[in-house]
């Protein structure tokens, strides 16, 4: 293995476990403060650090780029995901959530074959369908439906794959900082328009304001480390470790909030985490095959 990939890996690890006490926090904070008030006070500084990282690289956060059809509905996908994302964190169990979201990777599949026309072979959509029932597993859908939290993390997981397929068509001019910033400050709004439907809205104690102050340095410092470990290593090395945000979720959930997730949850898990690791290999060995 080489260095530049050993450090990469190392950045992506370390990329998740942020991402993982970000949930957490955000999670915590669900308990001092309303979803709008979290979205907006998690949002603006990390909105602030990214224009001001973009700023120093060269890339303006003042671009008619903004403007752009790719750049607005990434903007609106970003919003209503995170809405999504703080709202199921908020109401079901932290391992329950991070379970869920592990099948992004199965979902962008889904989406580059069916919208962007990518080629998807039989192995890639039988691991796909694999993946599925895993889902279903997690979910456990019964007479009385969905529970509000499981379907609003499925909902954020179909929200992440979206903001990655749009994330695919956006011209390569637009920098990954600008992306971020935007993405950023595209919750400010979606913040307050949530206001009027969320509540009570009181004022966070200090714990409250740490826990959300926590979360918004952990998803910045895992944001800036995941864009710089897909940088700095080879793609098929280093995007397998994305799973280790499960691992990090488990074991903050066991610890700090005495859950004890099913067997039908891990099971799920399992699944969904090979079938996704299965479609990765595929798709390398794919493009291997069409560059030679």
């Amino acid at each position: 293995m080489s260095l530049e990939n050993a450090r990469a890996i190392a950045l992506m690890t370390l990329s998740m476990a942020g991402f993982a006490v970000g949930d957490a926090m955000v999670k915590t904070a669900s308990d001092y403060m309303s979803i709008a008030q979290i979205l907006i006070f998690m949002a603006t500084p990390a909105a602030v650090l990214f224009a001001v990282m973009a700023h120093r690289s060269g890339q303006s956060v003042f671009s008619r780029s903004f403007l752009s059809g790719p750049v607005a509905l990434r903007n609106s996908v970003e919003a209503v995901t995170a809405i999504c994302m703080v709202s199921a964190l908020a109401m079901a169990p932290l391992a329950l959530v991070i379970s869920i979201t592990q099948a992004v990777p199965l979902f962008v599949t889904i989406g580059a074959a069916v919208v962007l026309r990518e080629t998807v072979g039989p192995r890639r959509w039988a691991a796909v369908l694999i993946g599925l029932v895993g889902v279903l597993l997690m979910l456990r859908p019964s007479e009385g439906g969905l529970s509000l939290g499981a379907a609003l993390a499925l909902a954020a997981a179909l929200g992440l794959a979206l903001r990655d397929l749009v994330t695919r068509i956006t011209p390569v001019s637009i920098g990954t900082l600008q992306m971020a910033a935007w993405g950023m400050f595209a919750l400010i709004p979606a913040g307050i328009v949530m206001l009027p439907f969320t509540g009570p809205h009181e004022n966070p104690s200090a714990l409250g304001w740490l826990t959300v102050g926590v979360a918004s340095i952990a998803n910045a410092g895992a944001y800036y480390a995941i864009t710089a470990a897909m940088r700095l290593g080879d793609v098929s090395a280093v995007t397998p470790f994305r799973y280790s945000r499960l691992l990090f979720a488990l074991i903050i959930a066991i610890v700090f909030f005495a859950e004890r997730p099913d067997i039908l949850t891990l099971i799920g898990a399992a699944i969904v985490i090979g079938s996704g690791l299965f479609v990765m290999w595929r798709e390398r060995k794919a493009s291997v095959s069409d560059n030679n």
